[in-house]
């Protein structure tokens, strides 16, 4: 029996580490002020660990006390961009299409009995993009797990304007997402995720949240090292490739990456410039021409295509837009 485990446990999904490049000439020492910045800031905020990578090797590496490399971080948010990749995916295999109807993935009993045309006309793309309608967010509900039938809940849910016609963040577009996604593979998001990129990959120490009704909340929940939060930065550089393979398409990464719709513009159009630029499929443009995964009080994993980089970073900020900020400053404009 204990020969039979060890060969399980040999034969399982290996952590290998991304290659580090002390000589990148770019003067890392510079970086350690975004900690005495955060630290400086007031408040609750907290910079719990940073991974830089340049020309797909680290060159900057550091973590706070009780935030070691080896730590899982929740990813609120950031979750989203992996739900999403899941879908192109799910894409790239023929299974489904961004254009396809939801509708068509749920049964009748899940359904309301006369479908409206405006649940209808909502596809996966309005999931992707943040476009559904949906009046209600039940993210706390299905968080806590109060909820014990979400997907029914949304599919029920009444519109508060035609999907495709408005920005409306709601997380509860990528729990269906993941619904989604079991669906059409038969298995757990994060079991398709670790087969067809976590393992190619060489992440092997994750943990993903699951809703009362047994589905990956998609939306959040997701628990990865920082080094891992900025592989998955690293893939879209890469244009989906992962050590000469193309994981993901590089025709998804690009339509992922673009804009695919704009967010609401404040009438001073100050205050949250990272948050103003566009949207694609789940993921952010930045102010400055960057992208990035974002979650909840400062999970980011920034893609910098013009620098050759990537930028993660875990944390818990009470202003997320100034901790970026700093993060710009500090580390972004010294790449």
């Amino acid at each position: 029996m204990l020969a039979a485990a060890a060969l399980l446990v040999s034969c399982g999904p290996k952590q290998t580490h991304l290659p580090r490049n002390a000589k990148s000439g770019v003067d890392t020492e510079a970086f350690d002020k975004v900690f005495s910045d955060i630290a400086l800031s007031g408040g609750t905020n907290e910079l719990h660990g940073i991974v830089v990578l340049k020309d797909g090797a680290v060159i900057y590496e550091r973590y706070d006390e009780g935030h070691g490399p080896e730590v899982k971080h929740a990813l609120w948010s950031a979750s989203k961009t992996f739900t999403a990749t899941a879908v192109g995916l799910a894409s790239d295999e023929g299974l489904l299409s961004v254009d396809d109807p939801i509708i068509k993935f749920f049964n009748a009993d899940e359904l309301p009995a006369n479908p409206s045309d405006t649940l209808k006309a909502l596809t996966i793309k309005h999931l992707l993009m943040m476009s559904s309608g949906f009046a209600h967010d039940r993210l706390g509900d299905t968080e806590a797990l109060t909820l014990k039938d979400p997907t029914r809940f949304m599919l029920n849910d009444s519109f508060s304007f035609y999907p495709g016609t408005l920005f409306r963040y709601n997380s509860m577009n990528t729990y269906l997402l993941s619904v989604i996604v079991s669906r059409v593979t038969g298995k757990k998001l994060v079991d398709y995720l670790g087969e067809k990129l976590f393992a190619p990959m060489g992440i092997a120490d994750y943990w993903w949240k699951e809703s009362a009704e047994g589905y990956n909340m998609g939306g959040w929940g997701l628990f990865l090292r920082t080094e891992d939060l900025a592989k998955m930065g690293q893939l879209f550089l890469n244009k989906g490739r992962w050590n000469g393979k193309q994981l993901v398409s590089e025709a998804w990464i690009a339509e992922a990456m673009s804009v695919q719709i704009m967010q609401p513009q404040p009438a001073n159009g100050r205050g949250n410039e990272d948050w103003l630029n566009g949207y694609g499929y789940q993921m952010w443009h930045n102010a400055n021409g960057s992208y990035r995964l974002d979650g909840a009080w400062g999970q980011f994993s920034i893609i910098a295509p013009e620098k050759n980089a990537v930028i993660a970073v875990n944390s818990v900020c009470g202003n997320a837009q100034a901790f970026l900020r700093y993060v710009m400053k500090d580390i972004y404009d010294k790449l």
